[in-house]
């Protein structure tokens, strides 16, 4: 499988496996290697080497073997469904759509592909991340999907979040309201606060806190950036349970994908406590208000039930 990209903005110059293997995290840096020197990878249409450096605007094409699919969590639960829409909890560890070897191992090719009965006109309205589990809603023609496009644009599809933080914020209920934008110039994508950034405003609501050590947080996002309620969690100080990306630096965090290492709080939970608990719009095709609801997943309850006895300890 012959696959291409165009090294971004503000990257380089950099080893080529070390950009492959910073970028696209589903192979180490030592099977990118293995790639380079089976000669499968090219930069700017000439065969790479080991000492081959890329930077930004050159293109690395790469000729794929065939990979087994990654194991991945594939109970889908079904919340909702008519003859225009499907509303899904998604189970941690799912791609919503395909990635490097996810090309199968992912909840669009399930619906369509794999799920009984199968859905194969099914459309993803909206993104969730991978390791964030909860609602997702979908289409099942291309006018329902434009329908509700046209409702996320507009900012009058609500969402309802919960998310296991570290701390306990100052004040019960609140309002973060910080700008968001993309950091430029490391190996990994991110996003901070910043002064130039896209408005980003979230609502929240303490729902249970385990002495002073973590909270259960409510949040609603009123914009839909890209890891807004990460970021906004960690700008606040509180940031979200087990989000390696956020709350560990860049070097530690490359180190944790590539070798696998878990690292302090990744020993509670592997993967952000984050949960999209309920989701609310208008259906496109009745006019009438609907709402899906997710139910907590199994490894979020588990952390609960042992939070007071961890809260203790801190």
């Amino acid at each position: 499988m012959l696959v291409s990209s165009k090294v971004p903005g503000g990257f380089g110059p950099a080893p080529i496996a070390a950009y492959l293997a910073a970028r696209f995290t589903y192979l180490s840096r030592e099977e990118w290697e293995d790639l380079v020197g089976d000669g499968r990878i090219t930069a700017n249409g000439a065969a790479a080497s080991l000492a081959t450096q890329v930077s930004a605007g050159d293109e690395v094409a790469c000729d794929l073997p065939d990979f087994a699919p990654p194991a991945v969590n594939l109970d889908v639960g079904l919340l909702y469904e008519d003859e225009w829409l499907l509303a899904v909890n998604k189970p941690p560890g799912l791609r919503v759509h395909s990635q490097g070897r996810f090309v199968t191992a992912n909840l669009i090719y399930h619906l369509r592909h794999q799920h009984q009965p199968p859905y194969p006109e099914a459309h993803l309205a909206h993104r969730l991340d991978a390791d964030t589990s909860g609602v997702v809603v979908l289409a099942r023609d291309k006018e329902t999907l434009a329908a509700l496009a046209r409702q996320f644009e507009r900012g009058e599809v609500h969402k309802t979040y919960l998310a296991l933080v570290h701390g306990v914020p100052a004040a019960a209920t609140g309002k973060i309201d910080l700008p968001i934008g993309k950091i430029k110039g490391g190996e990994v994508t991110r996003y901070n606060v910043m002064a130039n950034g896209k408005t980003a405003v979230t609502h929240y609501r303490l729902l249970q806190q385990f002495g002073q050590a973590y909270a259960m947080l409510e949040l609603r996002p009123a914009h839909g950036r890209t890891h807004q309620l990460r970021v906004h969690c960690t700008a606040v100080g509180h940031p979200i349970v087990g989000d390696a990306l956020y709350t560990m630096d860049e070097a530690d965090y490359l180190a944790w994908r590539r070798e696998g290492r878990h690292q302090g709080e990744m020993d509670l939970i592997p993967r952000q406590a984050l949960h999209c608990a309920r989701l609310e719009l208008d259906h496109p095709r009745r006019g009438t208000a609907v709402a899906f609801t997710a139910p907590l997943p199994a490894d979020i309850e588990e952390l609960l039930a042992k939070l007071p006895d961890i809260a203790k300890k801190e």
